[in-house]
């Protein structure tokens, strides 16, 4: 059987330290390793498309509500799992590159509302399909019932700690 980095670095652990209990390593190291390499293969997608990954997370996300009257800008900030601050800078450089257009929320006249321009709506989509591309390559060696079980037992997990 072929061995991979974290089998080696499993390997090297025993003959340091035979005692001790690496195990958590076969699933944790491999989730850790596995969405480096899906993270880098996604940046090399969306580069050509001038786009970062939270770029494209903010796009698609606009896209994916299809809010016809706008989103939040703190319900973008929320999904992305980032500060209002950091959502106002990104929001402010795909503004500029004509992305996406903040309005006046018609409810709250201190608050804006988040829409995609056409140029946006069409970068979006093309970029899904980049990402979409890369995902699928990154998944090539697993069969579909193999993708299943990996799906479901991560999804285990994700419950078990956003139930937190």
């Amino acid at each position: 059987m072929q061995k991979d980095s974290v089998d080696r670095m499993i390997d090297a652990w025993a003959g340091t330290q035979p005692d001790l209990d690496v195990s958590p390593l076969e699933v944790a190291g491999r989730l850790l390793l596995c969405a480096h390499h899906l993270q880098q293969a996604l940046t090399e997608a969306l580069q050509p498309l001038g786009l970062t990954f939270p770029d494209f997370d903010v796009l698609n996300t606009l896209r994916r509500r299809a809010d016809p009257t706008g989103t939040n800008p703190t319900d973008l900030a929320e999904s992305a799992l980032i500060t209002t601050g950091a959502m106002t800078s990104r929001l402010h450089r795909l503004e500029q590159a004509g992305l996406i257009r903040r309005v006046p929320d018609p409810a709250d006249g201190r608050a804006v509302r988040v829409n995609l321009t056409p140029r946006g709506r069409a970068l979006a989509k093309r970029a899904l399909t980049k990402v979409l591309a890369a995902d699928e390559t990154f998944l090539a060696p697993l069969t579909s019932p193999q993708r299943g079980e990996v799906a479901g037992t991560l999804r285990q997990l994700l419950l078990s700690v956003e139930a937190g």
